[in-house]
């Protein structure tokens, strides 16, 4: 269920691109923009967020989905077309560029929900190496474990407020 839901909202995003990009720059029909979106969506899904996105990160994981759409929008939509080779190729870039600043935002969603480990269900984002420590105490000399700290810590005060000693006479 976790699978299909991802589809759904890559294929979203993937036909809502080719939308917006591919008619500006070709003469497509709808049918085969959907057409193609779903066959781009399924191979990208495969490859980009199921083996590349686990094994290489998300940066990887968009650098190879910027380069399979701007492959597949260049071969194969422009294999089926008698174009210009500037339209397709600017069709090509623009759709990939669009695409893959989706696809950043679609990566966290698919390490988040999608491919978590059982047992990790609320994994963050974030690796645990990258999380600070803090502390409650602010001056360690007046968290002292015996009573005797305030004290312990006047004395520690005169000895700083001391003249320092007078350097020996040679």
């Amino acid at each position: 269920m976790r699978h299909l839901l991802a589809l759904v909202l890559k294929y979203l995003l993937t036909a809502t691109v080719m939308f917006a990009i591919l008619p500006l720059f070709l003469r497509i029909s709808s049918a085969e923009i959907l057409w193609f979106s779903l066959w781009l969506t399924l191979v990208a899904y495969a490859l980009g967020d199921l083996y590349v996105l686990r094994r290489l990160g998300n940066v990887s994981a968009t650098i190879a989905d910027f380069g399979l759409v701007f492959v597949a929008v260049w071969i194969g939509i422009g294999a089926f077309y008698d174009i210009a080779g500037a339209a397709i190729l600017n069709a090509a870039f623009f759709s990939a560029l669009l695409t893959a600043f989706g696809e950043l935002l679609f990566h966290a969603y698919v390490l988040r929900f999608v491919t978590v480990e059982h047992g990790e269900k609320d994994a963050p984002l974030i690796g645990r190496q990258w999380q600070t420590e803090a502390a409650e105490e602010f001056d360690v000399r007046a968290a002292r474990p015996d009573g005797n700290d305030r004290e312990r810590a006047e004395q520690e005060d005169e000895q700083h407020h001391q003249e320092p000693p007078h350097p020996p006479i040679l």
